[in-house]
């Protein structure tokens, strides 16, 4: 199979597979593309089928292999193929569960679950359940002179500067500075990639931003949140602004996994998701 690496320049070839068919948010370019460069994501198109392949820690891995006309036939020849080479295939979607199980053990895997919501709760906040989440931002209001900006060619260079600063005090955490690596390409692809976001300042330094896009006609994904903690509702603040400013074309919002990170999933299950997405692997 003749594999290549996953590059920006691949977006085109790519999207034909992916653009609106998927969900879940790591059959996506942005996010393939997002984790390229700590483990060297590559693909390869035999027969009409998307395979996609990584490497974790030394481990090779591929995902769910993709039908340019959703055959299912070539899915199931597909990954008896990875299968033949005792590939572990991950991410996979439910809708792909319900045909594979037939001729394949699929597990479900809890710590890649993704996190949906609806846009309306993110931007608005309405209701006893969201109260925590009001008073932090209250506060944030009355504490400090906040403004929103919309990410754009004039604030992205003060964002990258953000980014290595904050990740200056994590350089132990391997999956921090994997991510850090991307997010550079991300910003410098911010156009190409058709994606949006957004800053919180306070007196005019960043101290906390989201990037994301559309994901399908109904649903954005959120695929980096990063703020500062020492600014007591940064977070709340960014999550609230960048629904509210960024994704009011869409009534559901995608926020991605947890990575069986306890403290992430507690944050996430805060905000009273409407359901997850699930995913399988084999």
């Amino acid at each position: 199979m003749d594999w290549k690496k996953l590059t920006i320049d691949s977006r085109e070839e790519l999207q034909k597979f992916l653009k609106n068919k998927f969900e879940t948010s790591d059959m996506n370019f942005t996010n393939l593309f997002l984790w390229s460069f700590s483990e060297n994501i590559q693909y390869a198109v035999e027969n009409e089928i998307l395979y996609i392949k990584g490497f974790y820690e030394g481990n090779e891995y591929y995902f769910s292999p993709v039908s340019k006309d959703d055959n299912k036939d070539k899915i199931i020849t597909a990954v008896k193929k990875i299968k033949e080479k005792n590939g572990k295939i991950v991410f996979i979607p439910e809708s792909y569960k319900e045909f594979l199980k037939e001729d394949f053990i699929v597990t479900e895997e809890r710590d890649s679950f993704d996190y949906i919501y609806l846009q309306e709760d993110l931007a608005e906040l309405k209701g006893r359940k969201f109260s925590s989440k009001k008073n932090k931002i209250n506060k944030f209001k009355k504490t400090y002179n906040f403004t929103y900006e919309k990410i754009s060619r004039e604030n992205i260079e003060n964002i990258r500067i953000f980014q290595r600063e904050w990740t200056e005090n994590r350089k132990e955490d391997t999956i921090i500075i994997s991510e850090t690596m991307g997010i550079e390409e991300l910003l410098n692809n911010y156009e190409i990639l058709e994606l949006r976001g957004g800053v919180i300042k306070v007196d005019g330094k960043i101290v906390a931003y989201a990037i994301g896009e559309k994901l399908t006609e109904n649903m954005g994904v959120i695929h980096i949140e990063k703020g500062i903690f020492d600014y007591q509702g940064s977070y709340q603040m960014i999550n609230m602004y960048v629904a509210k400013e960024e994704f009011s074309d869409v009534k559901l919002m995608n926020r991605e996994d947890d990575f069986g990170s306890l403290g992430l999933r507690e944050a996430k299950l805060s905000y009273q998701p409407i359901e997850f997405i699930k995913k399988y692997s084999i």
